[in-house]
């Protein structure tokens, strides 16, 4: 009874936990997705110039990032902007073209058109830790059933491959305007959710390769 009761606390500690993060990740996810969609339907899309590439180290790390100073014109203004994304060396040269977004009510008002790293990585992070902690509640759940492969592929591993498919597919909603490919080019907890996906798949296979070697083996030792 009481070894039934630890397993009952684990399941619901471990659920618990894995729904805290998929909130998480989904407010992420919805904050980052309606940000780019507002860029790309109430902005105007131009050519900027980066006028010059600032330096920010972080402290007590050997990291670098570089923030693009940007110089524009807009209805026969001109404005500068620093972009609040940072990016790596070798990215942006000074005198290079990029594109941004212009707010047309607020012309002062303008952002990188590839300024879309920060909250959906976070979002890639939340469902990363989401699937391991869902994955280990539902697994100590199906152990007090009969838990066979099908079970745990239905509701454990291919549950999480269809959650990072409907993530995925969900990130298009924020550009519009655009085509699927740039879900990845341009939104980068996307790659990160396809390889959380990945790992989830390749974990699933080996999780059959070992449910099939197991039964053979009992099939063989009650022959």
């Amino acid at each position: 009874m009481s070894e039934l009761k630890e397993q009952r606390q684990s399941i619901i500690v471990f659920l618990s936990i894995s729904v805290a993060l998929f909130l998480a990740c989904i407010g992420f996810y919805a904050w980052n997705t309606a940000r780019l969609r507002s860029y790309e339907l109430d902005y105007v899309k131009i050519q900027g110039t980066i006028v010059d590439v600032k330096l920010h180290t972080s402290t007590g790390k050997h990291s670098s990032s570089y923030y693009y100073v940007v110089s524009y014109s807009y209805e026969d203004k001109d404005y500068t902007f620093t972009d609040r994304t940072g990016h790596y060396e070798g990215g942006g040269k000074i005198g290079g073209s990029v594109q941004i977004y212009v707010n047309p009510q607020n012309p002062n008002q303008a952002e990188v058109v590839t300024s879309a790293g920060f909250a959906s990585i976070i979002c890639a992070c939340f469902f990363a830790f989401f699937c391991v902690t869902y994955a280990t509640g539902m697994n100590i759940l199906l152990t007090n059933h009969v838990s066979t492969f099908k079970k745990r592929l239905k509701f454990v591993w291919g549950a999480e491959v269809l959650l990072g498919i409907t993530l995925l597919l969900l990130f298009w909603l924020g550009l519009p305007n655009s085509g699927f490919g740039e879900v990845f080019m341009r939104i980068e907890g996307a790659v990160g959710v396809t390889v959380v996906s990945g790992l989830v798949l390749l974990v699933s296979v080996f999780d059959g390769i070992i449910t099939y070697k197991l039964h053979s083996q009992k099939a063989k030792y009650y022959r």
